[in-house]
Parts: structure tokens; C-alpha cells; sequence
């Protein structure tokens, strides 16, 4: 199970419960943007992922021209924190359907794919040339927008369960006792020679 932070408290078992505590698609659009305050920290934590997802094309796109103050491992590192503590909160707080189809990605994966969409949309509506490009921009952010307001909608009628997220394969060879020191080497070595 996922650690929960010690700010939080198990929500009561009350279908409704979610209703108050998830995000509307708009409500979730403002709060990456930075247009939304209040006390859910799923607001804090959508404007991060938004300011990171940007941080990161700026790291991608032009590592050389503007020298990042983080580099593209960690905000991918500070990415999947706040994932994790995202999912952590979903854990007590968005509805689970024992019977329901599964999801594919965990509610942190998906407002982070949310932040995602919108910080590459707007990088591309400032920065193209293309009109097209612009729109086709624009016109992907509001599929994702869709997307997640049909998950909503399956959330709350039960019909879907969302994993509850799973750190991959690298945090859990940092933190096994069992890789060995042989293997660490090996790893530089390959590193190294890349």
C-alpha cells in the first residue's frame, strides 16, 4: 500500500465523498494554470505538476540557450513525487470499484498527463509559427480535457478503478538492499559508455 502523508485522514466510506474532493475538468485546467487556490491539495499539486511539465519542455527543448536550474532527471524525479503523493491521496479520497473495468493509469498519472497536455499546448500557442500546429494544440488539451471528464463521470457511477500507481522499476533498485555493488558498477559502466 502507499504511504499517505501525515496531513491526511481516511476519508468516511461515502460514495459521495469524491463528488467535493475531485476536480472538475475546468476546476483542474485553472489549478495547472495557477487560476484556482482553495484547500484540496490536489489544487497544489496540479499547479506543480504544471510548473514541472513546463520546466521540462524548457529542459528538453533548449538545454544549451537557458542552462535549466533542475535538470530533465530530476523534474522527471520531482514529476513521480508528486505522482506518488497524488495516488496516495486517491487511495482515500477518490471512489473504488472492486467490480469495476480496471484503468490503465492511476489518478496521479492522469492529472499529471492533464499538466502535461496543457503545458505543451500552451509552449506550442506561444512559441509556433504554425497555425495549424497551434490549433492541433489546442485541439488535443480539449480531447484530454474530454477524456478526463468521461473519467469523472465513470469514477462516480463506479465503472472504472484506477491502479493505485506504482513507482517503476528505478526506485525499486535504489532502494533494494539486494542490488549488489557488482551490479551498481556494472550500470556506471554502461552509463559511462554511453
Amino acid at each position: 500500500m502507499i504511504a499517505m502523508d501525515a496531513d491526511m485522514t481516511e476519508a468516511p466510506e461515502d460514495p459521495e465523498t469524491d463528488a467535493g474532493s475531485l476536480l472538475s475538468p475546468d476546476q483542474l485546467l485553472a489549478a495547472i494554470g495557477g487560476r484556482l487556490a482553495g484547500p484540496l491539495p490536489l489544487i497544489a499539486w496540479a499547479r506543480e505538476l504544471g510548473d514541472l511539465h513546463a520546466a521540462l519542455i524548457a529542459a528538453v527543448l533548449n538545454p544549451h540557450r537557458h542552462p535549466p536550474a533542475r535538470t530533465e532527471a530530476a523534474l522527471h524525479t520531482d514529476i513521480a513525487k508528486v505522482i506518488d503523493k497524488i495516488n496516495s491521496w486517491a487511495v482515500f479520497y477518490v471512489r473504488h470499484s472492486r467490480c469495476a473495468r480496471r484503468h490503465t493509469h492511476s489518478f496521479g498519472e492522469v492529472i499529471s498527463h492533464v499538466a502535461k497536455s496543457y503545458a505543451e499546448a500552451w509552449w506550442t500557442v506561444l512559441h509556433a509559427d504554425c497555425d495549424e500546429l497551434r490549433h492541433s494544440a489546442w485541439v488535443h488539451l480539449g480531447e484530454v480535457r474530454e477524456g478526463y471528464a468521461q473519467l469523472l463521470g465513470d469514477i462516480r457511477a463506479g465503472r472504472v478503478q484506477l491502479p493505485l500507481g506504482w513507482r517503476g522499476i528505478g526506485h525499486g533498485r535504489q532502494n533494494d538492499s539486494s542490488f549488489t555493488d557488482q551490479e551498481s558498477d556494472g550500470d556506471e559502466e554502461r552509463q559511462a559508455a554511453q
